[in-house]
């Protein structure tokens, strides 16, 4: 049996993009996943009875999404579907390397649930290799580490009798219709006037592409902040009454936005009230934030704006899908479905280190992550999306358009975002 849900804000604005570019969204390859390490003997039964118990937890990984015979495009929650395991064989190095890969580009429709994919690889050595993979509409960053906590609790609990991990967390489906609330509507129609007045005239500020073209391939780039200089960055941010997050976004923009005293720069959030903290969903948020500074050198000034206007915006945390009509031009601007892109705004986000741990003293499954640099980039719909993935080291990942953004363009900028850390930790 299946039940029609609303979609969310969040939801509705990915859906507004796949009707500017079609496929870009309703797309098999449109995935998040997470890659570990197991270092102990698995039970593949137990294994494969707790990621049942993850799905039935979880009502968004039941969910299809599907465009039906009058092209409209619906979400249907079944009230129960089988988990999906898939078991591989891994002889060494190499096929690690070819498993990974294939677990990130394998396809992964988006209208055939459960919408969770666990793979499991079998090494030579005796260890074994888990990767979890969701498709984007129904989940997210917030979401993979939350699946992973419950899939390491659910093994627990099978395999030591015990009862799985209930469906007590609040149903993607209620988080939907709460968005419709009229306690949130009243805090949506408070913030308008906020993102009116900061996202007046911004469309004429979008970056020009290095080489403007159409979509394509997609080029990943990653890097390593040094321990030392994270540490260094920890304390000025102490000082500064800040955070460490404010610190990179100045950096961000004094190295990609360069010698600009207007700098408009969208940065994605975990979009969850605490009451949706423990559900999986796709709900991420968009803040457009705009960094004017008198002198774009003066990295004290620019950090100062950089810490007030993330303040700011924050307090106004609105869905972007209700802003966006405040500011027309910027919506024309996201959703132009011209062929040959020349201009953008480049999107920046923080993944912090999880905040999900088995919930077992004693867990009986121990999942460590596998370094990023090992695991190929997923396909995301953006022109250019910097992420700085905080873990026990800390990484960032630049995702672009290869035809757009060429290697010499990217590294240029790493370069000058690394040199300005460099200079905030000094100051």
């Amino acid at each position: 049996m299946t039940t029609e849900i609303p979609f969310t804000y969040a939801q509705q604005l990915l859906l507004g993009l796949e009707l500017a570019v079609p496929g870009s969204v309703l797309n098999p390859a449109f995935i998040v996943r997470a890659a570990y390490r197991v270092a102990h003997d698995l039970d593949e039964d137990v294994l494969r009875q707790a990621v049942d118990d993850v799905v039935a937890r979880h009502d968004a990984l039941r969910t299809a999404v599907v465009r039906d015979a009058g092209q409209s495009i619906k979400a249907h929650v079944h009230d129960s579907v089988p988990g999906r395991l898939l078991v591989h064989d891994v002889d060494d190095v190499d096929d690690e390397d070819a498993f990974l890969a294939m677990a990130t580009n394998a396809a992964y429709p988006p209208d055939e649930p459960p919408l969770l994919w666990v793979h499991l690889g079998r090494c030579a050595d005796g260890t074994s290799l888990l990767v979890i993979v969701t498709h984007h509409l129904v989940s997210d960053a917030w979401s993979l580490t939350l699946l992973a906590r419950d899939l390491a609790d659910a093994y627990t609990a099978r395999l030591r009798g015990g009862p799985p991990p209930g469906s007590q967390v609040l149903g993607y489906a209620e988080v939907a219709a709460d968005d419709f609330s009229p306690s949130w509507e009243k805090t949506i129609t408070d913030a308008l006037p906020y993102w009116k007045d900061q996202l007046d005239g911004v469309a004429d500020l979008a970056l020009p592409v290095p080489t403007p073209g159409r979509r394509g391939e997609q080029r990943t780039c990653r890097f390593t902040v040094p321990d030392e200089l994270w540490r260094r960055l920890g304390r000025v941010a102490r000082r500064r009454r800040t955070t460490p997050f404010t610190l990179l976004l100045t950096a961000f923009t004094a190295s990609v936005w360069a010698g600009r005293r207007d700098a408009v720069v969208p940065i994605i959030t975990a979009g969850r009230k605490p009451s949706e903290w423990y559900t999986a969903g796709f709900m991420l948020n968009l803040l457009w934030l705009r960094i004017t500074t008198e002198n774009p050198g003066d990295l004290d000034e620019l950090s100062r704006r950089a810490d007030e206007v993330c303040r700011a915006a924050y307090r106004h945390d609105v869905p972007l899908l209700r802003v966006l009509p405040e500011a027309p031009d910027l919506t024309a601007l996201i959703f132009d479905p011209a062929e040959v892109v020349e201009r953008t705004f480049p999107v920046f986000q923080l993944i912090p280190k999880s905040p999900f741990a088995p919930t077992a003293d004693d867990p009986a499954l121990l999942l460590t992550p596998v370094p990023e640099e090992r695991q190929p980039a997923p396909v995301m719909p953006l022109h250019l999306l910097w992420s700085m993935r905080v873990d026990e080291e800390v990484v960032g990942i630049v995702s672009c358009e290869a035809e757009m953004f060429g290697q010499e363009w990217v590294e240029e900028k790493i370069a000058g975002f690394l040199s300005v850390l460099e200079r905030l930790a000094d100051a």
